[in-house]
């Protein structure tokens, strides 16, 4: 997420209203919530909708990270620009009419709409929130506010699958139309949060935005309907190459731009590139086994929506734990992007050798220590990427570089569902999921191979 330091510096140290404070926390657990609960609720979805194949409704899951990646950069500078909570009220406001419009969708392609806005919704509160806290208490509180902010994504993450569970169990559009009473909530409270400061600069890159979406969007709807390849060639064909063509032009356009929405040039750090391509392989694996992991217990093993959301929890819960003690490891972040890397590895074999039907013990001694693994590995690896990633960067580069590491994140993500959906989309049969645990567990390897080449210690081109 791109924070602007020297904004944050400007601002006046002031105490926040509780009531800001809820606001903050409410609009943080917002974008973090859909993600857990929504997975959960695909199976549902897609049952309303029977007419679609698995890969157009895949689309209601990848979207949301699309749009999210592209704009993620944006929001930060029109932020900046015109006030943090400026748009992070405007960010409430969408996000919470996006909702409504997500629960009434009476077609699927309203509610795919729906859901884009969302994510561009949930962009324009991740920058923000955390701005809008840093600003407002001096730098020695600044680690005591990050961990309040990182807390909420922590509630949501653990209470997600139960409560999106017994939600979807008693009707899916409930996970939807529960967000507008929140939104509410918090934007009456962010009448007692401070406006930061305006600052004038070039305009944000809407184009670039703009391609990136198009571009990401075509590439993994294309990927999405590769099964299909024998009766839709020409349009997988059409698909492809449209992406590759959007893609290339928004390259062109950052390397020309004066203000890109992507500063291309950190790449020539190699430590930075290595980072980025390991963080959204983790998040490839981190996303086949979100959905993957979610599917096989509704769709193999035939668990309630509830049942599943109880029988999943555990997983978030130990990421939660484990996100919380990683500050008090003595590890160099290249050690615990590997460690993590290696974890979902790990979980995503453990699942391809063991899991089958459903007996007695099942969860107990197959599904749980490899959702176990995933938790820990959640919890770790992330934070070793990040470090690892920004640790090649000069500090004034810092806030650009976590913007787009964390655009590479949602990018990942979108492409693992993606992913997911062209191998096991339309799985019902335990075995039917082997693919999906082996390309978890490639990803991760792929993402472990990154992080181990961090640890060589590459002295960066600045």
């Amino acid at each position: 997420m791109a924070i602007n330091s020297s904004t944050i510096a400007s601002s006046s140290p002031s105490r926040i209203h509780p009531a800001g404070l809820l606001s903050i926390g409410l609009g943080s657990i917002l974008s973090s919530l859909d993600l857990f609960v929504v997975n959960l609720a695909f199976p549902s979805i897609s049952r309303s909708f029977p007419e679609h194949p698995e890969a157009t409704l895949s689309l209601i899951l990848t979207i949301f990270s699309v749009c999210f990646a592209s704009t993620l950069v944006l929001s930060g500078r029109f932020a900046d620009r015109y006030g943090r909570r400026t748009i992070f009220s405007v960010g409430l406001a969408l996000f919470g009419l996006s909702s409504l419009l997500c629960g009434l969708a009476p077609t699927l392609w309203i509610l795919i709409a729906a859901r884009a806005i969302q994510g561009v919704a949930a962009a324009m509160l991740i920058p923000t929130s955390l701005g809008l806290l840093l600003g407002a208490y001096p730098q020695e509180k600044h680690k005591q506010m990050i961990g309040f902010w990182a807390a909420t994504g922590s509630v949501a993450a653990a209470a997600g699958p139960v409560l999106g569970g017994f939600l979807v169990q008693a009707d899916w559009h409930l996970i939807f139309f529960i967000n507008v009473p929140i939104v509410i909530g918090a934007l009456i409270c962010t009448r007692y949060l401070k406006e930061s400061a305006p600052h004038t600069g070039p305009a944000p890159d809407i184009a670039g935005s703009v391609l990136l979406t198009s571009g990401i969007a075509l590439l993994t709807a294309t990927i999405a309907h590769t099964s299909e390849w024998a009766t839709h060639k020409a349009a997988i064909f059409a698909g492809s190459m449209g992406a590759i063509v959007v893609l290339t032009v928004f390259v062109y356009h950052c390397l020309k731009s004066s203000r890109p929405l992507l500063d291309l040039s950190l790449f020539h750090s190699r430590a930075f590139t290595t980072a980025t391509i390991g963080m959204g392989c983790f998040y490839m694996s981190f996303a086949v086994m979100l959905l993957g992991g979610t599917m096989f217990l509704t769709q193999a093993w035939h668990l309630t929506a509830a049942q599943a959301g109880l029988a999943f929890a555990a997983g978030p819960g130990t990421a939660v734990v484990a996100s919380l003690l990683i500050g008090r490891v003595k590890a160099t972040p290249q050690n615990l992007a590997v460690a993590g890397s290696v974890l979902y590895f790990l979980s995503g074999l453990w699942w391809f050798l063991t899991l089958s039907d459903h007996t007695d013990n099942a969860w107990l001694l197959n599904y749980l220590p490899g959702l176990i693994m995933t938790g820990l590995g959640a919890g770790i690896a992330q934070t070793g990427f990040m470090a690892g990633a920004v640790s090649g960067l000069p500090d004034h580069m810092y806030s650009t570089g976590t913007g787009l590491i964390n655009t590479s994140r949602q990018i990942g993500a979108a492409i693992g569902v993606a992913l997911f959906v062209a191998l096991s989309g339309k799985a019902a049969a335990p075995e039917s999921f082997h693919a999906a645990w082996l390309l978890m567990s490639l990803c991760g390897l792929i993402a472990a191979l990154s992080a181990n080449y961090l640890r060589r210690k590459i002295s960066p081109k600045k």
